[in-house]
Parts: C-alpha cells; sequence; structure tokens
C-alpha cells in the first residue's frame, strides 16, 4: 500500500520506538484513521507486515478500541456523551437534538458525509456538562443554541472555537491555596517535555533509578503512605512490595486513565495539561523520589508502561514519545 510520505515518516518513526513493534499498533492505527477516515483491509495488512503481527491480531484490537472503526464517519464524528453528569444536565435532550438536526441515529453518517453521530460514555468533561466532542476538539456546557451554531460552523467547513481546557481546570487560586499536582496548570506550553525539565521535571525519577534500591523505594512510598483512590485505600507501599523481585519475566506498569467513571474528569485536565507529571508521577514535594514506576522499573531491568484511556489524548501520545528522550534506558518502553 502506497502511503503519503507524512503517514510513511510516522510510521517508521513509530517502528522503532517501542522495544517490542507491536506497541506501536494502536498509535499507528490512530494515524492511519486520522489520514484515511477508517482502517481498510489494505492498512490492516501494512500495519501487520510493518509490526510482523497477522489480520486477526489487528482486528481483535480494532473490535476493542470503540474510538477505531473499520468504515469511514462523517468529516465531523459527533459523540455527545449521556453519562450520568451529562444525562443530569440534559445530555439525552441534546442527542435527541442532534438526531433531528442531523438527520441521522447513533452511529450513522449523513448522505453527503459531513457528520456521523455517536452516543459515548463520559468523555472525561463531567464539569462542563452537557457536553460533546467533535473529532478531537470539546465542547461544553451545551445550550440547544450553542449546539446549533457549532453546527453550522462545522457545516459550512469552519472549526468553532473548541474548549483549551476542561471547564473549571483553571481558576482563580484562593489565598490558602496550595497547588501540588494542579501547579503547572496554565503555564504556556506546559505539556512540552522542555518545560516540564525547566520545572525540575524527571529528576526524581533518574534519583530513584540511579541512587535508590528498590527496596528503598517501597520505604520511600510506605513512609509516605500513599494509598490508593479505589474503595479498598490499600497502602501503595504494600502492593508494590508483593512484586516478585527475583523474577525474569518482563514488567508491565498499567496506568489507568479511563474516565469511564463519572465524576473522574481530573484525568483529561493532567493528561491535557501536565502529561509528563503523569508518565513521571509526581507525588509530594516532602517525597519527591516516589513515583508510580519506580519499584517496578528498577526492581527489572526492563518494564513496558501502558497508559488507558477512554478518549485519544494527541498530546498525550507527544508527550509519552518525547519523553523517551530521557537518559535511562529503562524508559524506552514507555
Amino acid at each position: 500500500m502506497e502511503l503519503s510520505p507524512t503517514l510513511s515518516a510516522k510510521f517508521e518513526k513509530l517502528q522503532t520506538s517501542y522495544p517490542a513493534k507491536r506497541s506501536a499498533l494502536i498509535p499507528m492505527l490512530m494515524y492511519a484513521q486520522d489520514e484515511y477516515g477508517c482502517v481498510s483491509d489494505e492498512m490492516i495488512a501494512e500495519i501487520g507486515q510493518r509490526l510482523d503481527l497477522n489480520n486477526v491480531q489487528i482486528e481483535e484490537t480494532l473490535a476493542y478500541y470503540s474510538m477505531l472503526h473499520r468504515q469511514p464517519w462523517g468529516k465531523n464524528h459527533v459523540q455527545i456523551c449521556t453519562n450520568v453528569a451529562c444525562m443530569l444536565k440534559g445530555g439525552n435532550e441534546l442527542l435527541d437534538r442532534a438526531k433531528k438536526r442531523l438527520e441521522i441515529g447513533h452511529k450513522e453518517v449523513t448522505q453527503d458525509g459531513v457528520f456521523s453521530l455517536e452516543e459515548v460514555e463520559c468523555i472525561g468533561a463531567c464539569t462542563g456538562a452537557p457536553a460533546m466532542q467533535v473529532n478531537y476538539d470539546f465542547y461544553e456546557n451545551l445550550t440547544a443554541l450553542k449546539f446549533d451554531r457549532i453546527i453550522e460552523d462545522l457545516d459550512a467547513g469552519r472549526r468553532p472555537t473548541p474548549e483549551p481546557v476542561i471547564s473549571g481546570a483553571l481558576h482563580e487560586r484562593h489565598a490558602l491555596e496550595t497547588p501540588l499536582i494542579s501547579r503547572r496548570w496554565g503555564m504556556k506550553d506546559s505539556h512540552k517535555i522542555d518545560v516540564y525539565l525547566m520545572q525540575g521535571g524527571y529528576q526524581a525519577l533518574e534519583k530513584a533509578l540511579k541512587e535508590m534500591t528498590p527496596d528503598s523505594v517501597i520505604d520511600e512510598v510506605k513512609k509516605s503512605n500513599l494509598r490508593g483512590r479505589g474503595g479498598a485505600g490499600f497502602p501503595t507501599g504494600m502492593k508494590w512490595s508483593f512484586v516478585p523481585k527475583d523474577s525474569p519475566k518482563a514488567r508491565y506498569v498499567i496506568c489507568n486513565a479511563d474516565e469511564s467513571e463519572p465524576g473522574t474528569c481530573k484525568d483529561r485536565p493532567l493528561m491535557e495539561m501536565d502529561p509528563h507529571q503523569l508518565i513521571e508521577e509526581w507525588s509530594s514535594p516532602d517525597a519527591p523520589s516516589v513515583r508510580i514506576w519506580a519499584s517496578f522499573i528498577s526492581a527489572a531491568n526492563t518494564a513496558t508502561c501502558w497508559i488507558s484511556w477512554t478518549r485519544p489524548s494527541p498530546k498525550l501520545m507527544r508527550a509519552a514519545t518525547s519523553a523517551k528522550i530521557f537518559s535511562a534506558p529503562v524508559l524506552t518502553s514507555i
């Protein structure tokens, strides 16, 4: 299959960006879909040849992720959230309005190919409900009039101004407020690795990898009393101590950034405005060497890190790629 020079260059870079070539599958599928509108049989064969995968392996991935599709969507793919927060703020009514306005139903495409419509679960915009996503752009606090104007602009070939960040993420700081996770939010180019490095980024992870042992990292986490944010509130340090230390098997670290639970919309601004913090996993300034990956990576010679999220975040994908220029070779599997 003959690819455009731009797509070919992206593919070639991705093929050499991971220790296991198949790790490039999802970004390659997304880049292909962005250019061609869907993932065709020819594209499956092309990617399979590049990554040494058979068609079934690629089709299984396509079937699992709802944002990947085999048939072309419209030029403007309108995704309307009807999860709890948006539902309570009029998400269902907004979906009904979209169906009438576009004269199509769920997962259908207009005859002219300009629009397609999909009812989706949480898109990480709970504080801006009701909300919708058009391609990669988010539109929040929608009213019937605002929705109509957005559709009119799109239909005329104009791109309505999307939300720069999730509603409520940036606000005037209270005098007594001490931001930690959000301290770089609103800073110019805060999502770029150069800015993160200037702010001391990755220094603590480097310390954990070069100056600390796996046991000392775990002890640091135990002292911090860091706990999981799930219902059990299980001590993180104790959980890490359960990882077998002498196993020759590869380690896999899963970062669950899935927004599917209503109210978990804090994940999206973190990924959009400070993705390198997610990659390094900033903790407390009182324990700067504590990192989510540190004990896993330093306990093994290699680790593969997966980040799972419901809606694709281009900034996070770019950050994960740029982070690999950081010196420690174990980070090459990001």
